[in-house]
C-alpha cells in the first residue's frame, strides 16, 4: 500500500517596495508652479513645440521635480524639463499668467457668444437668420 502524501508549501507574502495606490488615484503628470507664470506639459510631435514658442510659451528649464512616482521617470533632454509615457515625450513649458489669462479670455468670449447664440428668444433672429428658443436647464 503506497500513502499519497501532499507536501503543503508555505507561502510567503509578497514584499511590496512602494506604498499600495488605489486605481484612479494617480497624480498625473505635474510641475510645481512657478508664481506669475502658467506651466503645461506639450507633446513634441510635429510642430507643436514651435507654436507654443511663438504663441509666447517658453521652455523651462533646469533642475523641477516633476510628477508622481508612479508615473514615467521625468528626466532632462538637454537642460529641458522632459517626461516620457505613452511613447510620448512632453515637454515643460511655461507662459506669463497675463498672457494665459488674455488667452482664456479669449477664448471664453467665443463660448459665451456660442451659447447666447443657442440661448436666443423667439422674437430675436440669431447671427444664422434663424429664429427659435431653446431652454437649458
Amino acid at each position: 500500500m503506497t500513502e499519497n502524501t501532499t507536501k503543503k508549501v508555505e507561502e510567503k507574502p509578497v514584499k511590496q517596495t512602494r506604498k499600495r495606490v488605489r486605481l484612479g488615484s494617480r497624480n498625473i503628470l505635474t510641475a510645481p508652479e512657478r508664481p506669475g507664470y502658467k506651466r503645461r506639459f506639450v507633446n513634441d510631435k510635429k510642430d507643436r513645440i514651435q507654436e507654443f514658442i511663438e504663441a509666447g510659451y517658453s521652455i523651462v528649464e533646469g533642475a523641477v521635480q516633476v510628477g508622481d512616482p508612479k508615473i514615467g521617470r521625468p528626466n532632462q533632454l538637454g537642460s529641458a524639463v522632459t517626461s516620457q509615457g505613452d511613447g510620448q515625450v512632453k515637454v515643460l513649458m511655461e507662459i506669463p499668467e497675463e498672457h494665459y489669462n488674455e488667452d482664456y479670455m479669449a477664448e471664453q468670449a467665443k463660448i459665451t457668444q456660442k451659447e447666447n447664440e443657442i440661448r436666443r428668444t423667439i422674437d430675436k433672429p440669431g447671427d444664422d437668420g434663424l429664429i427659435g428658443q431653446v431652454n437649458i436647464s
